[in-house]
């Protein structure tokens, strides 16, 4: 039994084709059974997604950049300055972020879970017009692997992956290419969940960020030479919208929320995701919805849902988890 335990790129799986050899084994090989490659089916599914966290990852580092201009060398001569005038939007921020749950404030390092995909509804959604048995060799195979997530709330998250010995090539290629999907996958999704859970979503100062009070409530926005990162508060200060544009793309996201007794906790998103250059008919929309499960007074993922419109669906389950502590 091999584990393989990485959090680098990996290449995607191939076409998930109709059984065309023998019931209850897998075709040789998916170009020999007539099968196009994975990127025809699986790629419009795992791009979008990749493409939302590293826009969200962009953008959290627009605030930090933001909020920590070059400090000038204090004069010999200087003399102590007067306290600061309370600053409105610094006030307004700081109400904000006392609205949210924080694993910061919580002290959540990270957890580790099994996780259980549903195979079955991966194929269905991402290839419609062809049926999948319960029983379906490819499926059977990808239940006997054993999966589990190391989620780091800072980063290096990976995903544990031990596979079954594969009794042919093609069973071996399934098995590496959706080791490469779902690592891509749910680390993207770490990606983009942290940072509305962690804090990052609602800055600590107004420093370098131009804030606007509008009549629904309050608009953020800070730019670099390359990204653009505008949020929207309502008038309760609930994040709205979180719109990042790009050179390469331009992400809108909508959050919802839960109330817990520790803040408001994310637990769905819309997205919308426009390649630069492209008509808005090409804008790619993608839901995810998470349900939690309470370890160690933490909540943490037990059930992630992300589905791309038109492209398929990932269903999880995580369970036997446990929390790290900071």
């Amino acid at each position: 039994m091999e584990v393989r335990r990485n959090h680098t790129t990996a290449r995607l799986p191939w076409h998930p084709c109709r059984i065309a050899g023998e019931r209850g084994t897998i075709p040789e090989s998916p170009r020999k059974a007539g099968c196009p490659l994975h990127n025809r089916l699986f790629a419009p599914l795992v791009r979008p997604l990749a493409a939302v966290a590293l826009v969200l990852l962009m953008a959290t580092s627009i605030h930090s950049q933001a909020q920590s201009p070059p400090s000038a060398p204090a004069h010999p001569a200087a003399q102590a300055k007067p306290p600061a005038k309370p600053n409105p939007n610094d006030e307004m921020l700081a109400r904000a972020a006392k609205l949210y749950y924080s694993t910061g404030n919580d002290g959540l390092a990270g957890f580790d879970c099994a996780v259980h995909p549903d195979w079955r509804l991966l194929f269905l959604s991402a290839d419609p017009g062809n049926p999948v048995t319960v029983g379906d060799p490819r499926i059977v195979l990808l239940d006997s692997v054993k999966m589990a997530l190391h989620a780091r709330m800072k980063g290096n998250s990976t995903l544990e992956w031990v596979p079954p010995a594969a009794p042919d090539k093609t069973s071996a290629d399934l098995l590496e290419g959706m080791h490469g999907a779902m690592e891509q996958v749910l680390q993207g999704f770490l990606q983009f969940w942290v940072p509305f859970v962690d804090g990052s979503s609602v800055p600590s100062s107004s420093d370098g960020l131009d804030i606007t009070k509008t009549d629904k409530g309050y608009k953020l926005h800070a730019k670099t030479s390359d990204t653009e990162v505008t949020e929207e508060f309502d008038n309760r200060l609930l994040l709205a919208q979180f719109n990042v544009a790009m050179s390469k793309a331009t992400v809108s996201f909508s959050p919802t929320y839960e109330p817990t007794d520790k803040g408001l906790l994310v637990n769905a998103f819309l997205a919308h995701v426009l390649p630069a250059g492209a008509p808005a008919s090409q804008t790619q929309e993608i839901r995810v919805g998470i349900e939690y499960q309470t370890i160690g007074g933490t909540p943490i993922p037990a059930r992630l849902k992300m589905s791309v419109v038109h492209s398929g669906t990932f269903n999880f389950v995580f369970d036997g988890c446990n929390v790290n502590r900071q």
